[in-house]
């Protein structure tokens, strides 16, 4: 199993927290960045067996600035975590700011040509509309929490949906959504969810629909752009 989404530079223990998750089936993750403390952090991890890296700036953070980005983002395979968020971002001046530092990440997609790892609360139309510049962009949802109709929106642009544990009840969108576009994730540590949380993920799935073996995984590598079980010339047990 991989995770679509975990943030492993705030893991503690690491080590440790990989080799439990391992025992578990999970053998590959897509670790996302969040501010700018991070981007060095998260390199190191890049030499850990089945870790990927996606180097951004999340919209919490959007205050402190992009700048210097671009040279963690080569060695990423996307983009992330990055987006917009109106629960926290409740007046015109904060948002705006949020769009700002979101169409600088987008430049660099565009120009790199790697897909971006998006966080969107209460931000979905707004967040499409941004996305309208960057035809050619594609992207993944993350921690969806969305309505039917915002699913379709994401899907009608060809992006990609990715669930984790506070969607567990969400059997409406489990059971329609297409399985060629969608994900699985914890977001671990984020809200306390633990590396282990992907299992429970992938066994509410099977209770609403039969899946074909190694399904999430494949959908990660179609949305990344790379070989299955390929990345930076390193092999991947997927």
């Amino acid at each position: 199993m991989w995770d679509c989404h975990c943030h492993l530079a705030q893991v503690e223990d690491l080590p440790a927290r990989l080799e439990s998750a391992r025992r578990q089936g999970i053998h590959g993750w897509l670790s996302c960045a969040s501010d700018r403390a991070s981007w060095a952090l998260q390199r190191e991890l890049s030499r850990s067996p089945g870790v990927l890296l996606a180097q951004g700036l999340h919209p919490w953070y959007a205050e402190q600035g992009c700048e210097g980005l671009e040279k963690f983002v080569t060695e990423a395979v996307a983009i992330g975590e990055c987006g917009l968020d109106f629960y926290r971002a409740r007046d015109p001046e904060g948002r705006e700011l949020q769009k700002l530092v979101l169409r600088q990440q987008l430049k660099l997609a565009k120009r790199w040509k790697k897909p971006v790892v998006l966080h969107c609360v209460r931000a979905h139309q707004a967040l499409l509309q941004e996305m309208d510049a960057f035809p050619e962009v594609r992207c993944m949802i993350h921690g969806f929490l969305g309505s039917p109709a915002d699913a379709q929106a994401w899907l009608r642009r060809g992006d990609y949906l990715s669930l984790g544990p506070h969607a567990l009840s969400r059997s409406d969108l489990m059971r329609h959504l297409p399985l060629d576009r969608v994900l699985i994730e914890t977001d671990a540590p984020s809200r306390g969810a633990s590396l282990l949380d992907l299992r429970p993920v992938l066994e509410a799935w099977q209770q609403v629909q039969p899946l074909q073996p190694d399904l999430f995984q494949t959908n990660l590598f179609r949305f990344l752009g790379i070989e299955r079980g390929m990345a930076g010339g390193r092999q991947f047990k997927g």
